[in-house]
């Protein structure tokens, strides 16, 4: 990809730091996924990654972090596939940031590859694609589709394509780590992710903004495509904003206030704009019913785009809500 971004994050041609895969000619590639009791999607992600076909010259090694289920997934994920994984045990639930580090950390590799747990490879070429695509560049992006479960999929889809406009200006919108691949000696010259980043949200676009002042190349592979299992509903979607409103957002809009604007957030921030806030506050209680019984999504007789600009409208009122609760 080109120059993209504001200038002080923008995209090099060619990284400044050496790190092209055209020089290294790496070989290892460890998947980390990091997991939550929730053993039978992260069972079905890594039965997928290992039936995924592995070109020469490189290996792959699947690390499944378990982030303090306490639930017996780790146990039954080991039982499941004996030595083909290697199973990283955190004695508490930290947080996705944390759990991600762990499996990268002392470690032998030239590639990681980060897969959530209920983000399932649409075919065996997956991580081929991902190591063609990655040949010219430091990071590979992969695509994240959703499972074919009417309103919510086509949601998603009408999200993706926001998200390449807002790539013009800014090429966080694309960055995800629900399925991204990274040069390994760039992922740890920054750092690994910001532990600080504890609630929901923002950890990868921040990992994005500092792997491109590092100097990294940024690619998309179209080819390496994953199903987001998950079986979306309102009131999930607008619990998970007010969490990202209340903590990670701070963090992030006091770094890249430049991002945070330009992704649209800045606008829904209850405490940059108090007039708003208070709108929200009035709004919830007519839109809080609405979120626990959401049957009403699949009303095909309402159009589509209505349907969705109410969504949209529900959380950007439950964002602010939560940015209203965190501390000044």
């Amino acid at each position: 990809m080109g120059r993209l971004g504001r200038q002080d994050v923008a995209i090099p041609d060619r990284p400044s730091v050496g790190y092209s895969l055209l020089n290294m000619a790496p070989k290892h590639v460890v998947v980390i996924i990091p997991v939550f009791r929730d053993y039978d999607r992260a069972r079905q992600t890594v039965a997928a990654i290992l039936r995924c076909s592995v070109p020469s010259p490189f290996s792959v090694r699947v690390h499944v972090v378990d982030d303090g289920s306490g639930d017996g997934t780790a146990e039954r994920l080991s039982e499941q596939f004996g030595g083909r994984i290697e199973i990283i045990g955190l004695p508490e639930n930290l947080g996705r940031s944390a759990a991600r580090n762990a499996g990268a950390t002392n470690i032998s590799a030239d590639l990681l590859l980060f897969v959530d747990a209920d983000c399932e490879p649409s075919d065996d070429r997956f991580l081929a694609a991902h190591l063609l695509s990655i040949r010219e560049a430091d990071v590979s992006m992969g695509v994240v589709e959703g499972q074919d479960d009417g309103f919510w999929h086509a949601y998603q889809q009408a999200a993706r394509v926001r998200r390449d406009r807002l790539a013009r200006r800014t090429f966080v919108a694309h960055f995800t780590t629900q399925n991204v691949m990274i040069d390994a000696r760039l992922f740890n010259s920054v750092g690994g992710f910001d532990e600080a980043f504890k609630g929901y949200g923002f950890e990868d676009r921040d990992l994005a903004i500092r792997l491109a002042r590092a100097g990294a190349r940024f690619t998309i592979a179209p080819g390496a495509r994953v199903i987001h299992r998950d079986t979306l509903d309102l009131a999930q979607v607008c619990r998970k904003m007010g969490e990202a409103g209340a903590t990670t957002s701070q963090i992030f809009a006091s770094r890249y206030p430049f991002e945070y604007r330009t992704l649209g957030y800045e606008a829904i921030d209850g405490q940059r704009h108090p007039w708003r806030g208070v709108l929200a506050k009035l709004l919830w209680p007519v839109f809080q019913p609405w979120t626990q019984h959401d049957a009403w999504l699949q009303w095909r007789l309402v159009p589509f785009k209505l349907r969705a600009g109410i969504v949209r409208i529900m959380v950007a009122v439950s964002y602010l809500r939560g940015t209203l609760r965190r501390h000044r």
